[in-house]
């Protein structure tokens, strides 16, 4: 699972929120850079269009929010926070006149495009799909793990509900995958490569944005 090593004399994230609080604007312009392909990331599998206009609202808006940033707050938490608050008004936007529930619908119900996102082989392109075929709560948690390495604290924190009511949602979530790679597989030996190598397949994915 991806996880985030800083070299020594590079300035944490917490070091840089606060730097950035104090006036320094190169600190800004740091965090904005070490993010931006992860809230890219965020929107391009759930999205086939608008994908550069909602990084831009979700920067916007840390931006304009820049002063109620809590320092003892995760800004990579804070961050998807808002991009997840983005994600929402943005669906709602265009579920304007279905009754579309983030909870119980896959976000192929308001964009049944292709996902913006680029596959090297059947096992990449099947957990893209898969994930897309789940509820868009159940996607948005799981790509939070597969790619970004939250956990459920963090994801907790990111979608604003309870630890333990994470932990269970992500056990869930990942069953409703399982199912929708079966669904999706063309043969069992496709299934079988996919479901036994998801963290590879994402990790690759990931790399490769």
């Amino acid at each position: 699972m991806h996880q985030r090593w800083y070299a020594a004399g590079v300035r944490t994230d917490h070091e840089l929120v606060v730097a950035w609080r104090a006036g320094e604007g190169a600190a800004g312009e740091l965090l904005f850079g070490r993010y931006f392909q992860a809230i890219s990331r965020f929107f391009r599998n759930k999205l086939s269009q608008g994908v550069d206009d909602l990084v831009q609202q979700t920067f916007v808006a840390l931006l304009e929010g820049r002063d109620r940033l809590r320092t003892e707050t995760s800004f990579r938490s804070y961050l998807f926070g808002i991009a997840h608050n983005v994600l929402r008004a943005h669906v709602r936007e265009l579920a304007r006149e279905s009754k579309f529930d983030p909870a119980s619908s896959s976000i192929r119900a308001l964009d049944p495009g292709m996902s913006t996102m680029r596959w090297k082989s059947q096992e990449q392109r099947i957990l893209l799909l898969g994930l897309r075929q789940i509820a868009l709560e159940h996607q948005i948690v799981l790509e939070l793990v597969y790619w970004e390495g939250l956990n459920a604290a963090e994801i907790a924190a990111v979608i604003g509900v309870p630890h333990s009511t994470m932990r269970s949602r992500i056990q869930r979530a990942r069953k409703l995958l399982e199912t929708a790679i079966h669904e999706l597989g063309q043969s069992a030996q496709l299934i079988e490569s996919t479901l036994d190598g998801l963290e590879r397949w994402a990790a690759e994915i990931r790399a490769a944005v």
